[in-house]
C-alpha cells in the first residue's frame, strides 16, 4: 500500500498572517500566563480527536503535577498551526507525519518526539449524493482541506480507484466547513474527520460513509513535533510534557467515560454523539511510543512515507527521515 501525502502550503504572507493573529487564537492554558509569562511552552492544537489526550492533562491537572506550564492555542486549520509553529509563536504543535516531513524540507528545526494516534474510522470521505464508492466521485465536486490529512485520504482512495485530482472538482475548504458545505448540498462529496463526520452523519441530510481512513492501515498518524532549540534548552520539561500524555491516555483507559467526556468539550462536541467515533482513534502510550519510535515507525512506516512525499514533489529533495525523530525524551 502507497501512502499518499500532501502540500503544505506555508508563504511567507500566510506565516506573518499567523503571526499577527495568534494573539485572537482561542487558548486554554494549563496554568497561570500571567504567574510564568514567557515561559509556559506554547503547544499548537485543534480540535480533533486524536489530540484529545492534551485536554485530559490539563482537566486532570497532569501538566501540573509534572511541573510543566503548558498554554494550548487551539485552530480550526492544519495550515494555521503549521504556519504559526513556522513562524516561531509556537514551541511544539500536533499535526500530521507528513507536515513534519515538510517543516524539514522547509527548513523548520523541529523533531518528532512522540506518536500521538492513528485513525481508522475518524476520518473519511462524505457524501450526500447517493455515491457510494470512490469511482463514483469522478467528475463530481469534492471539498476537503489542501496540505491537511483529508488531502491524504482522498489522495489514496483515488489512487487505489484508478482515478487522481484531475478526475474531481476540487473545491479547497478547512475541515471544519467541509460539514455546512455538505449539508447544504454545495458539494456532492468532502473529507473531513471528527467531530465533523458525526455531525454531517446524524443530520437528516443522508450523508454516507464512502470510505473511511480504516480502509488503508496506518496512513493517518499524528505525531508531537518541538522546536529543536526548545529540546536543547528545556528537554526536563519535554520529558515531563510527555509524561503528562502517557498519564492521560492510562486515565483514558481506567476511565474511559469521564475522559471520553472531558475530550469531546475540548473538540466542542456531546459525548453522546462522539460514541462511535472514539473508536475509530487508537492513542499510543509511551511504552508504545518506545517500541515504535526506535523499530517499525522509525525504519518503516517514515521512510516510506518520505520516498511517496518525494516521488509526488511534497518535498524536493531527500530528507532523512529517521533523523527526524529524537526518541530521548519518553523514559525508560
Amino acid at each position: 500500500m502507497t501512502r499518499l501525502t500532501r502540500t503544505l502550503s506555508l508563504t511567507a504572507a500566510a506565516t506573518a498572517a499567523i503571526a499577527l493573529a495568534l494573539t485572537g487564537c482561542s487558548t486554554q492554558s494549563g496554568g497561570s500566563s500571567d504567574e510564568a509569562s514567557g515561559e509556559a511552552l506554547r503547544m499548537g492544537t485543534q480540535p480533533w480527536l486524536g489530540y484529545g489526550q492534551w485536554y485530559v492533562a490539563e482537566d486532570q491537572g497532569f501538566f501540573e503535577d509534572r511541573g510543566v506550564d503548558v498554554q494550548l492555542s487551539s485552530f480550526n486549520a492544519d495550515s494555521d498551526v503549521n504556519a504559526a509553529l513556522a513562524a516561531d509563536r509556537l514551541d511544539m504543535a500536533n499535526v500530521g507525519a507528513q507536515a513534519a516531513l515538510q517543516f524539514i524540507e522547509e527548513g523548520v528545526d523541529v523533531s518528532i518526539v512522540l506518536m500521538l494516534d492513528s485513525a481508522t474510522e475518524a476520518d473519511a470521505i462524505l457524501s450526500t449524493s447517493g455515491i457510494d464508492d470512490v469511482a463514483g466521485l469522478k467528475g463530481k465536486t469534492v471539498a476537503f482541506e489542501k496540505g491537511a490529512t483529508s488531502e491524504i485520504l482522498i489522495a489514496e482512495a483515488l489512487e487505489e480507484a484508478g482515478l487522481d485530482f484531475d478526475d474531481i472538482e476540487v473545491v479547497e475548504s478547512s475541515a471544519d466547513k467541509v460539514t455546512p458545505m455538505l449539508l447544504a448540498g454545495r458539494v456532492d462529496a468532502g473529507v473531513t474527520y471528527e467531530p465533523y463526520i458525526s455531525e454531517a452523519l446524524g443530520s437528516d441530510a443522508g450523508a454516507e460513509a464512502v470510505v473511511t481512513a480504516g480502509e488503508f492501515p496506518g496512513l493517518i498518524t499524528d505525531v508531537l513535533v518541538v522546536r529543536n532549540d526548545v529540546l536543547d534548552e528545556r528537554p526536563d520539561e519535554v520529558r515531563e510534557v510527555l509524561a503528562a500524555w502517557d498519564d492521560s491516555v492510562a486515565y483514558y483507559e481506567s476511565d474511559t467515560e469521564a475522559a471520553q467526556g472531558i475530550i469531546a468539550a475540548g473538540v466542542g462536541s456531546d459525548p453522546a454523539d462522539l460514541e462511535t467515533a472514539f473508536a475509530g482513534v487508537h492513542y499510543y502510550s509511551l511504552a508504545e511510543n518506545r517500541d515504535q519510535l526506535s523499530g517499525d515507525y522509525a525504519d518503516e512506516t517514515l521512510p516510506a512515507l518520505a520516498e511517496v512525499a518525494q516521488r509526488i514533489g511534497l518535498i524536493s529533495g531527500d530528507v532523512e527521515a529517521t533523523s527526524a525523530i529524537r526518541a530521548e525524551f519518553l523514559g525508560e
